[in-house]
């Protein structure tokens, strides 16, 4: 397997107050949780970032992590990364920065469940709120999961997904959508994303 990692860093953060991924968590910033996470089993890595912030971020890397600039949205930021991934990659795994402390195992899980031939596979954990919609009608937590990065896909089949410029909140959406199979792996409370200033705090204390 020739494994390439995207990882989308083009928010803003406007929920947060500023761009999380380059807060500083430990000892280096949330950005740099998420390369060192993807490199251990990667190829080639690319960072998506805002389209100003490219030569500044692209300075603290390493050389051989590439960096572009992203799209409007989530959907185009990854048809971004993908265009920096090379030719002989047969599988992409797809992070979000916000996402600083992803265990190796979960991430091994996911490039499992891709060697046994899956088209994609992406890390899940169990609902354990109650759930209603928004009309006030109950509805059964057990069929439901919240879901997780790394997603990992074939190459063409995430390629094939993104080629007719659709937008989703994640990539597995999109793959389904074209009709590929996507398997559920396990994930991990851990696993947790940097979406308010309070999820910093509770990654410091699990650090």
């Amino acid at each position: 397997m020739n494994i390439w990692s995207v990882i989308v860093a083009g928010g803003s953060g406007t929920r947060y107050g500023a761009m999380k991924q380059l807060e500083i968590l430990g000892h280096q910033r949330v950005l740099d949780w998420a390369i060192e996470a993807m490199s251990r089993v990667s190829q080639g890595v690319v960072v998506v970032t805002p389209v100003d912030r490219v030569v500044e971020i692209k300075a603290t890397l390493a050389e051989e992590v590439l960096v572009v600039a992203g799209g409007s949205s989530r959907a185009g930021s990854v048809r971004a990364g993908l265009g920096a991934v090379t030719s002989d990659a047969t599988h992409v795994l797809v992070h979000d920065a916000a996402r600083p402390l992803t265990p190796p195992e979960l991430v091994d899980r996911v490039i499992a469940a891709l060697a046994d031939g899956a088209d994609g596979a992406i890390p899940v954990v169990g609902v354990t709120d109650t759930l209603r919609t928004v009309s006030g009608e109950a509805v059964d937590r057990t069929e439901y999961v919240a879901v997780q990065t790394p997603q990992g896909f074939k190459v063409d089949i995430l390629r094939a997904a993104h080629s007719g410029g659709g937008e989703a909140t994640d990539d597995a959406t999109l793959v389904s959508r074209n009709g590929a199979v996507v398997v559920h792996t396990q994930g991990d409370p851990r696993n947790m994303k940097i979406t308010v200033s309070q999820d910093l705090l509770a990654a410091e204390a699990q650090l």
